[in-house]
């Protein structure tokens, strides 16, 4: 049994959270990961961390570099590049999330590293691209989220009676930039693989992904809106449903302080809605206007507060209507769903005994994706990894010395 990408090599010289999401969605799917470490770089390992005595290793990267190996190069020097370019030579992709240009003052551009290998993939996952008035500006995923629009809508409704009030933004607690970066950057590689196997040279290509681009492109619903402006012929101003404007699409606060997710966007789930409230009449209002909405938000906030969330869950466990508990990250982990989706598994660590990790949420019938191997730490594979290049014991002794690795 082989995993889809079993046999390709990616080297992965990325850092952060969106580089090395993607790679581990590649070493998931099969791939070999290798990645290039600069030992270093101040915040390698993130907190929180699992600590024995003194010891102690980045939860964070147990979760995003499990199934890679590490290698640790100063590629500010000659022979660390040369080791980089054997490591080139048979080598499947290249992923890197330098600012623009970086890497050609470290001589590992793409042009480079074509000349090595002709059939390589190079990926530039970057904040804002490899072009443009922000190529070479500083950013993080709220910057990102905040210039494309998204930061915008994430936040309190307007209220009818309250026009001029100020609705600031709402920091989300997901980097969509970050996670939706990695993921677009991994469609992009592996169709620029499937699109090698089909060219007759066999030659690789350059992919350019910018977060920014990624999250402006996450808003369909938000651009219709804004791409149909005036082309109404007069009718009614349309509204966005999902962004919390009305009273079947939004959030309501239970007796316990906890909160349910309503999401009834058809007719059919609004109905059930009111069924389950004990309030048909409210059937017929699910879109109403102006101050009459605002009464209906009041009305089902206020039968939403006369029971737990539990009790909630009973009432609609047997009604379909799209209602659903808000949940913390810690209760998630524990939800019957979750839980048989085999979304949490466990893993035997050395020093903790049973860590848990998060599960790849692509199941495959036949060739099912598991967590191989552990995260390494920085530089744990520099030894077998040399050696694989046909380097003596005395190379890599005196590779040591230097500095190199």
């Amino acid at each position: 049994m082989s995993l889809p990408l079993e046999g390709k090599v990616v080297i992965d010289l990325a850092r952060m959270l969106p580089g090395p999401y993607a790679s581990m969605i590649l070493a998931d799917l099969g791939a070999e990961v290798i990645r290039v470490e600069d030992p270093k770089y101040p915040y390698a390992s993130p907190p929180p961390f699992f600590q024995k005595g003194r010891y102690r290793e980045s939860a964070f990267n147990s979760v995003i570099m499990r199934n890679k190996r590490s290698i640790a190069l100063d590629l500010k020097k000659s022979q660390a590049l040369e080791i980089f370019y054997k490591l080139v030579e048979k080598a499947d992709v290249i992923l890197e999330t330098f600012r623009p240009k970086v890497t050609n003052k470290l001589k590992i551009d793409y042009d480079t590293l074509f000349k090595i290998n002709k059939s390589i993939i190079y990926c530039s996952l970057t904040g804002y691209g490899q072009y443009g008035p922000y190529e070479q500006t500083a950013g993080h995923d709220l910057n990102y989220i905040g210039i494309c629009g998204i930061l915008d809508l994430n936040k309190e409704r307007e209220l009818e009676e309250k026009k001029d009030q100020e609705r600031k933004p709402i920091l989300p607690g997901v980097q969509a930039a970050d996670i939706g970066g990695g993921l677009v950057s991994t469609i992009g590689i592996l169709g620029a693989l499937l699109e090698r196997e089909r060219n007759p040279k066999k030659e690789g290509q350059y992919i350019d992904v910018s977060m920014t681009d990624c999250v402006f492109s996450f808003m369909p619903m938000a651009a219709a809106f804004q791409f149909s402006k005036g082309k109404n012929d007069g009718m009614t101003k349309p509204r966005n449903p999902l962004h919390g404007e009305v009273p079947f699409y939004s959030i309501y606060k239970t007796k316990d302080n906890k909160y349910m997710s309503v999401g009834a966007i058809e007719v059919k789930f609004w109905r059930g809605v009111c069924k389950g409230l004990g309030r048909e009449d409210l059937i017929p209002k699910g879109n109403v206007l102006g101050i009459e909405k605002e009464e209906v938000f009041r009305e089902v906030q206020n039968e939403f507060l006369k029971k737990t969330q539990n009790e909630w869950m009973e009432i609609f466990s047997n009604i379909d209507a799209c209602v659903m508990p808000v949940k913390t990250f810690s209760e998630a982990c524990e939800d019957p769903q979750i839980k048989s989706r085999n979304m949490v598994v466990d893993m035997n660590h050395p020093k903790f005994g049973k860590i848990q990790n998060v599960n790849s949420p692509i199941k495959y019938s036949r060739t099912p994706l598991t967590i191989r191997s552990l995260a390494p730490q920085i530089g744990q594979n520099t030894r077998e990894i040399l050696k694989e290049l046909n380097y003596s014991e005395e190379d890599i002794k005196n590779l040591k010395k230097s500095g190199i690795i």
